[in-house]
C-alpha cells in the first residue's frame, strides 16, 4: 500500500468484500484496496458538469447513501472514477469518500475518449491530476479488462452502501466501526 498515515481508513484487500470469484480476481490483480479518505487528499485529473453534479447530490440525499466507492490510484490518489460523486459529496458537507485503491499502471487498465472511443494515455491522466491542470468533464473513460473483456471499470466498484451524513465525521476510527460493505 503506497498511501499511509491516520486520516486513511484501511479496510483491507476489496476481494475480501465480494462473493463473485471473477470480481474477485479482478479485484487481487488489480492490487486493491478499500479505504475510507478525506476527500481533500483526493486529486483530479478532469472538471465536472455542475448539473450533475447538482442532480447527484439531490439522489445521495434523497436516498440517504452512497452506494458505490469511487475509484483511485493508490499511488498518486489521483480520481480514476467517480469525480461528480467527490462533488455531489463535498456539496452535502462530507469530508471523506470510501474509494477502490487501484494499481492504475497495471495493463488490466485502459482509458479511451468518451467521445471517440480512442485510446488515451495514462500519462495525461496522471499529468492532469498531479498538475492540477484539470481536462474538460467526461474526457476520459477507464475500462478494465475482465475474462478477456473489456468493461467500464464501474464494473469492479461494488456496493458499499454508506450513508452519507457518516462521511461528514472529522477523523475519527470511531465514525465507521462496524464497517463492511454491502454485497452485491
Amino acid at each position: 500500500m503506497h498511501v499511509i498515515g491516520i486520516s486513511m481508513m484501511l479496510f483491507g484487500p476489496a476481494e475480501e468484500y465480494v462473493d463473485d470469484d471473477s470480481l474477485r480476481d479482478a479485484l487481487r490483480e488489480l492490487s486493491s484496496r478499500i479505504a475510507i479518505l478525506p476527500i481533500s487528499l483526493l486529486r483530479p485529473h478532469e472538471n465536472v458538469d455542475p448539473d450533475l453534479v447538482k442532480e447527484l447530490a439531490e439522489d445521495i440525499k434523497r436516498c440517504g447513501l452512497l452506494r458505490k466507492p469511487i475509484v483511485v490510484d493508490s499511488k498518486t490518489l489521483i480520481i480514476i472514477d467517480g469525480h461528480h460523486r467527490v462533488e455531489a459529496l463535498k456539496r452535502l458537507g462530507c469530508r471523506r469518500i470510501p474509494c477502490l485503491l487501484v494499481n492504475y499502471r497495471s495493463p488490466k487498465i485502459a482509458v479511451l475518449s468518451w467521445s471517440r472511443g480512442e485510446p488515451l494515455s495514462k500519462d495525461l491522466v496522471l499529468n492532469a491530476g498531479l498538475r492540477g491542470e484539470l481536462l474538460p468533464p467526461k474526457t476520459t473513460r477507464h475500462i478494465i479488462i475482465l475474462h478477456g473483456r473489456t468493461c467500464h471499470i464501474s464494473e469492479i466498484q461494488f456496493n458499499v452502501n454508506i450513508p452519507y451524513k457518516e462521511l461528514m465525521h472529522e477523523d475519527s476510527h470511531e465514525s465507521y466501526p462496524n464497517f463492511r460493505p454491502a454485497r452485491k
